[in-house]
């Protein structure tokens, strides 16, 4: 396996009045906070963390995939860019960033 962790972030943008989107919802900024962060966080394993377009949960967003686990996560502020960096990416304690993991079966209603 080329990455230990891939993790996608969508940054798809919609037009004012239609579906809610993850990049009107500030995750063009969190991508870009937790790129920053994660490459100078001297994690010791290959991984990468890069835009994606619409993953369609738009509603729980903004939304983010990691692989190869297929973990969901719905990251909205700076403290879960930091949270994420922490606890998944460099220490994997699933304890500490268990209320940022979005169920493959939730929706928004």
């Amino acid at each position: 396996m080329f990455y230990e962790k891939h993790i996608f972030v969508c940054e798809n943008q919609r037009a004012p009045g239609e579906r809610v989107s993850c990049g009107n919802q500030g995750s063009i900024e969190l991508l870009k906070l937790l790129k920053l962060k994660a490459a100078k966080a001297g994690i010791q394993y290959k991984f990468r963390v890069q835009k994606s377009g619409c993953l369609d949960r738009c509603e729980l967003g903004p939304i983010q995939v990691s692989y190869p686990e297929g973990k969901w996560f719905s990251m909205k502020t700076e403290a879960d860019v930091e949270t994420i960096l922490e606890f998944y990416l460099k220490t994997n304690q699933p304890e500490k960033y268990k209320h940022l993991i979005v169920a493959n079966d939730d929706t928004a209603e």
